[in-house]
């Protein structure tokens, strides 16, 4: 067994002992999944000016002192297979960033492990640790071994485009929260980002979005193109859709919006458009459940089921008279110990002062109404007193902690 970093950069000699070269990369055989094979080595010849390829065959020995061929010179070097299957480890993944999701975090390949797997050298394993790190600036063993090694083996590693790995798998990340990927996403250069948001579906990489810093957000959406990036958007909630949209140039934001499908109530969007930032205009969102009084129990839970998907969370159903004029709301525990056929106006939290207020009102008014009365969520009124949106106590706190 024997690290990347022991030899890389060492000679390698031919079996008459003359120097041909020094070792600068291994060749892998990137399809096999459990452990890939090593198909040759690429050395730097100084005389010639040029890298070579050396098949694994005419190697008899690996040793942290010299590589020893079992051939001439010139029987040595041939050209690089041209097969797409190949990896060159020094040039896509060392020192390059791999999402660990064993501890929901990205590292760093630090060194590979390599060894005989019935009877052909193989990768074993990425070393994401301290001391894979110590031990390819070439300090002493006894320092390295200071440091307990993390080894991720390369059977657990899938590749996505050419440089971007992941520990274990997609399948295995999207049962991660939003949260966690899009903090993943934020880590990752510009590129590896866009990558891995492309491989999530919609609906996932929607919600990982909504979690990303603003302005990450921005330069992904820039990234992934228009039409890709108006794909997303159309999951996303309209209150976030709407904050993503403002952070864009006119132009692009535009582009953005006559990208978006005509099922995506636009209506909403430009509405909340038109309100500042810091304002319960600017802040609310449009997608809420509403009920009339004399809706009955089992109608509005029927609605609930069929919706849901569409919401990020139910606390309340918002009571609403034909004209949209704002009532009470009833709670989603009181609606689940309810009688199939109780009204909601039976169940209803006549409207008060507490629980609305005005589309201009600001965001300091809001936190301090929501704090005092301990609202998750509060209507939002126009001056005719008909509900235009919620704000909820996450929106609130996303403007005082964006980056939690």
């Amino acid at each position: 067994m024997f690290y990347f970093s022991t030899i890389i950069n060492k000679h390698v000699h031919d079996k008459n002992d003359e120097i041909i070269g020094r070792l600068t990369d291994i060749v892998i055989e990137a399809n096999k999944k459990n452990y890939p094979p090593v198909v040759g080595i690429m050395i730097w010849n100084k005389q010639e000016k040029q890298e070579n390829f050396i098949p694994v065959q005419k190697i008899s020995n690996w040793s942290t002192d010299a590589i020893i061929l079992n051939c001439l010179r010139n029987e040595a070097t041939t050209e690089l297979p041209d097969r797409l299957e190949l990896l060159l480890l020094q040039q896509n993944i060392v020192d390059k960033q791999i999402v660990d999701l064993s501890g929901v975090k990205v590292v760093r390949v630090n060194d590979l492990q390599f060894s005989a797997v019935h009877g052909l050298m193989s990768l074993l394993a990425i070393d994401v640790s301290t001391s894979g790190l110590l031990r390819r600036l070439g300090f002493s063993s006894s320092l390295v071994n200071w440091f307990r090694p993390h080894l991720l083996e390369w059977k657990d590693v899938q590749l996505l485009g050419d440089k971007l790995q992941l520990a274990i798998g997609k399948s295995d990340l999207v049962k991660l929260h939003p949260a966690d990927i899009a903090n993943i996403v934020e880590r990752l250069n510009l590129k590896q980002g866009s990558q891995l948001l492309k491989t999530l579906d919609e609906v996932t990489a929607a919600k990982v979005m909504e979690e990303i810093q603003p302005e990450i957000q921005k330069l992904l959406v820039q990234h992934l193109g228009v039409e890709r990036s108006a794909n997303i958007m159309e999951k996303m909630s309209t209150d976030e859709l709407v904050d993503l949209i403002q952070l864009l140039p006119a132009k692009e934001a535009r582009q953005i919006i006559d990208g978006l499908p005509l099922e995506k109530d636009m209506l909403r969007v430009k509405r909340i458009l038109e309100y500042e930032d810091d304002e319960a205009g600017g802040l609310m969102t449009t997608e809420y459940v509403t009920a009339h009084p004399e809706s009955k129990v089992k109608e509005v839970v029927d609605k609930i089921r069929k919706f849901s998907h569409l919401h990020r969370s139910i606390n309340f159903i918002f009571i609403l008279d034909e004209g949209n004029h704002f009532l009470g709301v009833v709670s989603l525990r009181r609606l689940i110990v309810a009688g199939d056929n109780d009204l909601m106006k039976s169940l209803m939290k006549r409207i008060v002062h507490s629980s609305s207020i005005r589309v201009d009102t600001n965001l300091t008014t809001i936190a301090s109404i929501m704090t005092k009365y301990n609202l998750l969520s509060v209507a939002v009124l126009d001056k005719e007193n008909r509900m235009v949106g919620v704000v909820t106590i996450d929106d609130i706190m996303r403007c005082f902690l964006p980056k939690a």
